[in-house]
C-alpha cells in the first residue's frame, strides 16, 4: 500500500504500486537519445519539472481498479511538443463506428455536439453533415493544422480547454460529449468530469473511449511497451467511471470492451514489442535502425526487423488469446446525467 495517497476517482487508500520510472526512462520511451539526443535531454528535464521529482510510480486501486501515476500531473503543451511534434491520427476506430450505431438509435435532429480532441475530424465526418448539420458542431483541438481542416468544414473549432473560461456560458448547450482517446491524457478528474455534467444537456449522453486496461497489463507483462506517463496517467475501468460519476453527478449507461481483431492485435504487438527492444538496448542495432530519419527505407527495415521476433512472440500470443474477449484495444462508456432513464 502507498502511504498518503488516494485514487483520483474513488478516493480510496488501499492503492498498491505497479512500477517506478523515472524522468530518463520516460522520455527514452519517445525518443531515443540516439535518434534525437537534444530533444531526448529537453524532454526528460520537463518531464522532472512537471513532476517536480526524478521519479513516477504508477499506482492501482483494489477498489475500482484505476491505475493512475502519481505524481498524477498531465503533459502540458510542452510536452507534447517536444514528444511527439508530427502528431497523425487514425482515420477509423471502433468506437467512432459504435458511437455511429448509439446515434442512429436516438432523435438526433437539431442536435448540438461537442468533439474534445476532434483531431483532423475523421468522427466528425461520420455524423455531420448527414445526421447533424456543421454549425450545431463544436470542436476542441490543439494542433494549428487540424484546427484548418475542421473550420474549413464549417465546425465552430476552440483551442482550449474546456475547463476554461470559453465554456462558463455554456451550460446545458449539448445533446452529445465526445472524447475519444482523450480523457486517458487528462488530470483534474473532478473538475472535467463536473465541467462536462455541467455542459451537458438533460438526457444527453457523454461518449468516451480510452485504452482497454487489460491490453495494457498483457503489454507490460509480455516485454511489449509500457504505457507510461506523462503521456497516459490514468487507466480506466468501468468501475472507475462508475465511481467518478457518482461524485460529479453521472453515471454510466453503457460499457463496452472492443471485439478483438486478431489482426490488428498481431500488428501492434510486432511493433510495440520491437518498440520496447529499442528502448531496452539503446546503443543497440534495432535502436539505430529505429532512430534513422524518418523514410520508407526505415520502415521496411524496422517491419523486417519487427518480424524476425515473431517466434519470440507465440508464447505471449498464446497468453493473449487464451484471454482474447479482454484483449481489444478500447474501452468504450456511455455516460448520462444521473437519474436520467
Amino acid at each position: 500500500m502507498s502511504a498518503g495517497v488516494a485514487c483520483p476517482t474513488c478516493s480510496t487508500v488501499d492503492v498498491r504500486p505497479i512500477l517506478s520510472v523515472s524522468a530518463v526512462q520516460a522520455a527514452d520511451s519517445i525518443v531515443l537519445p540516439s535518434g534525437d539526443f537534444d530533444r531526448n535531454r529537453r524532454l526528460a528535464s520537463h518531464i522532472r519539472s512537471l513532476w517536480g521529482t526524478d521519479d513516477c510510480r504508477i499506482l492501482k486501486c483494489a477498489h475500482c481498479g484505476f491505475g493512475f501515476s502519481w505524481p498524477y500531473v498531465a503533459g502540458d503543451a510542452t510536452f507534447y511538443n517536444l514528444a511527439n511534434p508530427y502528431a497523425s491520427y487514425p482515420s477509423a476506430k471502433w468506437e467512432f463506428n459504435r458511437t455511429v450505431q448509439a446515434l442512429k438509435s436516438r432523435d438526433v435532429s437539431g442536435a448540438t455536439i461537442l468533439d474534445v480532441g476532434a483531431g483532423e475530424g475523421f468522427f466528425l465526418d461520420l455524423v455531420s453533415p448527414g445526421l447533424i448539420k456543421p454549425e450545431n458542431v463544436t470542436a476542441v483541438e490543439y494542433n494549428d493544422g487540424s484546427i484548418m481542416k475542421l473550420r474549413k468544414r464549417g465546425y465552430t473549432t476552440l483551442s482550449t480547454d474546456i475547463r476554461n473560461a470559453p465554456f462558463d456560458g455554456k451550460q446545458a448547450a449539448f445533446d452529445f460529449i465526445f472524447l475519444f482517446q482523450v480523457i486517458e491524457h487528462m488530470d483534474r478528474l473532478d473538475e472535467l468530469f463536473n465541467r462536462l455534467r455541467y455542459l451537458l444537456k438533460p438526457g444527453g449522453s457523454i461518449f468516451v473511449a480510452v485504452p482497454n486496461h487489460r491490453r495494457v497489463e498483457y503489454q507490460e507483462s509480455h516485454d511489449s511497451v509500457l504505457d507510461m506517463p506523462p503521456n497516459h496517467i490514468g487507466r480506466w475501468t468501468p468501475n472507475a467511471f462508475r465511481e467518478i460519476g457518482k461524485r460529479c453527478g453521472l453515471q454510466v449507461v453503457a460499457s463496452e470492451f472492443e471485439p478483438m481483431d486478431w489482426s490488428e492485435f498481431v500488428k501492434h504487438d510486432l511493433s510495440y514489442s520491437h518498440i520496447r527492444r529499442t528502448q531496452l538496448k539503446p546503443d543497440g542495432v534495432l535502436a539505430r535502425i529505429r532512430s534513422m530519419p524518418r523514410s520508407r527505407f526505415r520502415r521496411l527495415a524496422e517491419t523486417l526487423a519487427a518480424l524476425l521476433y515473431t517466434p519470440a512472440r507465440l508464447g505471449a500470443w498464446r497468453a493473449a488469446y487464451a484471454d482474447r474477449k479482454n484483449m481489444g484495444g478500447s474501452l468504450w462508456v456511455q455516460l448520462g446525467h444521473q437519474g436520467a432513464e
